[in-house]
């Protein structure tokens, strides 16, 4: 990294604050050893636990791309009973389509998809774009939270397994994207240049996010891919064997979020959602 990120700043060993950060708080979430084994064995007790009486005892957002499909076969590994939710904002390409059915099909889970509506979905896009804001995945990724915050909560499931990690992401500086559950910004976005309210767009707060629903409804999400030694190539060899094709670039699974990375970000900023500067 440099000063292209207008955040960074370096000590006086050269070590830059964005490893200081990485030392002193993100390491102390990531176990890919023994710990994390023993740690992610207590998870799964819980999570069986809580969920024992009930049809379900977590949900799973399943978007097709690697690292939640891999979660997916893992959580059949586990004896875990999850209920997969796809949030469809309308940009699935056909190769996602089709790796989300080899995931249900071969882990024999329910799935439950949930349809953003177009024009909504559309139009909020299209106000980003004339924002000319550098995270133009917004609008997909609050989506997606959301509605499964929500549906989580309106059905009782306490814990929702999330394929996050920080051995594939966390790469990115703060500085070069907003928040995607910065609900008042989304707002914003949109009566400046939007052309029709969000009527049917679930959105939720940052007081909802990070307040009520894990400390007055009880949702927890839980992230195990950052208990273990997640590794996305071997992780790719073993969704192969169940007909799962991977698509060449990180979240090919979404037309629209392989056109934001690919090209958007490169092109008006100079990065990409991977951490490579492409000019200074």
């Amino acid at each position: 990294m440099d000063t292209s990120d207008p955040e960074i700043s370096f000590d006086e060993a050269g070590v830059c604050n964005h490893c200081r950060n990485f030392e002193m708080v993100t390491s102390k979430r990531w176990f890919p050893n023994d710990e994390g084994t023993r740690l992610l064995e207590q998870k799964i007790d819980e999570i069986k636990a809580a969920g024992s009486n009930a049809e379900y005892d977590c949900i799973i957002g399943l978007s097709g791309g690697v690292d939640s499909s891999y979660l997916a076969l893992k959580a059949k590994d586990w004896g875990l009973r999850p209920l997969v939710i796809h949030i469809d904002a309308g940009w699935n390409s056909e190769l996602a389509v089709s790796n989300i059915e080899s995931i249900v099909k071969a882990c024999n889970y329910d799935l439950h998809t949930i349809v953003i509506d177009w024009e909504e979905m559309r139009d909020l896009q299209l106000s980003y774009l004339k924002s000319g804001l550098s995270n133009q995945d917004v609008p997909q990724d609050h989506a997606f939270f959301a509605n499964l915050y929500v549906y989580a909560v309106r059905n009782k499931i306490k814990y929702i397994l999330s394929g996050g990690n920080l051995a594939t992401e966390g790469v990115f500086p703060t500085s070069w994207h907003g928040d995607a559950m910065d609900a008042i910004n989304l707002k914003a976005v949109q009566r400046r240049f939007g052309t029709r309210k969000l009527r049917s767009y679930q959105m939720i707060s940052f007081l909802e996010y990070y307040a009520i629903y894990p400390f007055i409804y009880g949702l927890r999400t839980v992230r195990p891919l950052n208990f273990m030694q997640y590794d996305k190539e071997q992780a790719i060899v073993a969704l192969s064997s169940i007909g799962w094709r991977p698509y060449g670039r990180k979240h090919g699974e979404s037309r629209f979020t392989k056109l934001f990375q690919n090209y958007y970000l490169p092109e008006k900023f100079g990065y990409d959602n991977e951490g490579r500067i492409f000019r200074a």
